[in-house]
């Protein structure tokens, strides 16, 4: 009884052993068929894990859209000036900043762009532009406070000059927001794209407004009001300078270190071709300092105080079907001093002993300035276009265009300036810019925010050609 009782037993743990030692020689089968098959193939796992990349490497651009583009430039120029400083106590004979006549040697620059933009969801956007800039002007920057000072050879500045997401609020209703923050567009304003051939860059009106900032900007959209496309801006940002390699010649640029931007911009279509834009900007706690040279650093400026800039301006990108594109701006600036002043001539520092003249030292401009921007293109055929500009700052007028992507930062002169050019179009992609600039500048102090101007009458004429190509 015993022996079949145990007899039953090992039936069931033999069937269980045979198909248990069936299901190893399975496996051993597969895993041999496998080995063959990897062994006699021509792909291998490299070819696999290349494969796997371009896989990844493609979802990932058709994500981001890379766009490059490059600027090659040539300038020649020529400055003089009189004895603006002869009534105001120079130091020594030799070291006046007056009866300079010069040629300087022609200084060569080239620009290179990426710009990135991604659709990361219907309601969330990137984007972003890396920005390379090579110069040999920082041999010869002519700055009136300290034209001995000189950078030794070509500089290269790279820095990011866009990086922020947009965000859409309320994609269906009457009036949808848009939330940017980020490293933000406030660079390149209008009306400076028709002289680049290119969409403008940022949102705001470059004579009010050309800076580099991060912080925030709400977008509202505002079509259910009126009858064309409208736009209501509000900014609340922190200004700052890009590597100041970047700016070949910055002397009548100050390096912003710290400023609080809050601005208001109201911009529409009057027509299908014409953009009316209109604004306030609020530059509080303005520190900043003249660049002067690569020893003159921001350990010594000092808060000033508040600007306020006011701002109009009119774009008509073909007006009457013509060929024709013109606009016009203006502006307003008024500076509110909080007592404190800026010592940037004898009592200087490391900066000192350039002058005893009244600009290079002293509190806020406080006086009204005003300025205006004019310009006139005119398309001879698709691929040729003629074009003049006119701008005019006063003598107390002060731009907030630290930003400028113009070597020159002619917005900011307190003074006249005349350019003209000729833009030929190769193609969609690719075109060639000769023009020329003069430049007589009435007062002391542009691009500065303190200090009392005195009458200069320095004039400066830059001849240039320009080779731009953007994909």
């Amino acid at each position: 009884m015993m022996r079949s009782f145990f007899t039953l037993l090992l039936i069931p743990c033999f069937l269980l052993a045979t198909s248990y030692e069936e299901r190893i020689k399975t496996l051993e089968a597969r895993i041999y068929q496998l080995e063959y098959d990897h062994n006699s193939s021509s792909v291998t796992i490299n070819d696999m894990q290349i494969i796997v990349d371009e896989v990844e490497k493609k979802s990932f651009t058709d994500i981001v859209d890379f766009t490059p583009e490059v600027s090659l430039r040539f300038d020649k120029m020529q400055y003089k000036v009189g004895n603006f400083e002869s009534q105001h106590d120079p130091l020594t004979a030799s070291d006046n900043r007056e009866n300079i006549n010069k040629d300087f040697d022609i200084a060569s620059s080239v620009r290179f762009r990426l710009n990135m933009n991604a659709k990361l969801f219907d309601e969330l956007q990137f984007h972003g532009r890396f920005v390379f800039q090579h110069s040999t002007q920082s041999n010869e920057r002519l700055c009136i406070l300290s034209k001995k000072i000189k950078s030794s050879g070509s500089v290269s500045g790279v820095d990011f000059d866009r990086a922020y997401f947009d965000y859409l609020l309320g994609s269906g209703s009457a009036y949808p927001v848009i939330f940017s923050f980020g490293v933000l567009p406030t660079s390149g304003g209008t009306p400076l794209q028709y002289a680049e051939v290119r969409a403008r860059q940022s949102v705001f009106p470059a004579l009010v407004f050309d800076m580099d900032s991060y912080g925030i900007i709400f977008t509202s959209k505002l079509n259910a009001l009126f009858s064309q496309e409208t736009f209501l801006r509000a900014v609340i940002a922190q200004a700052y300078t890009l590597d100041p390699n970047i700016y070949p010649y910055q002397c009548n640029r100050e390096t912003i270190d710290n400023a609080d931007i809050y601005g208001l911009y109201l911009d529409t279509h009057f027509t299908r071709n014409s953009l009316f834009s209109i604004g306030v900007n609020l530059l509080d706690n303005l520190k900043a300092h003249p660049y002067l040279g690569p020893d003159v650093d921001a350990e010594n400026s000092k808060i000033l105080g508040t600007i306020v800039t006011f701002g109009a301006g009119i774009d008509v990108s073909n007006v009457n079907n013509s060929g024709v594109k013109m606009f016009l701006h203006s502006a307003l600036s008024h500076g509110h001093s909080n007592g404190n002043e800026e010592n940037n001539g004898t009592t200087g520092g490391a900066v000192g002993n350039f002058t005893n003249s009244s600009y290079a030292d002293g509190p806020l401009v406080e006086d009204l300035g005003y300025a205006l921007y004019s310009g006139l293109l005119y398309e001879l055929s698709k691929s040729l276009t003629l074009g003049a500009e006119y701008n005019y700052g006063s003598e107390y007028w002060f731009a907030a265009t630290q930003g400028a992507e113009d070597m020159y930062n002619k917005l900011a002169t307190r003074g006249h300036v005349g350019e003209g050019y000729v833009i030929w179009n190769l193609n969609r992609y690719f075109f060639t810019k000769v023009g020329y600039m003069y430049t007589k500048e009435e007062y002391t102090g542009s691009g500065w925010h303190f200090g009392t101007p005195i009458p200069k009458g320095g004039v400066q004429q830059v001849g240039y050609i320009q080779l731009n190509a953007s994909f």
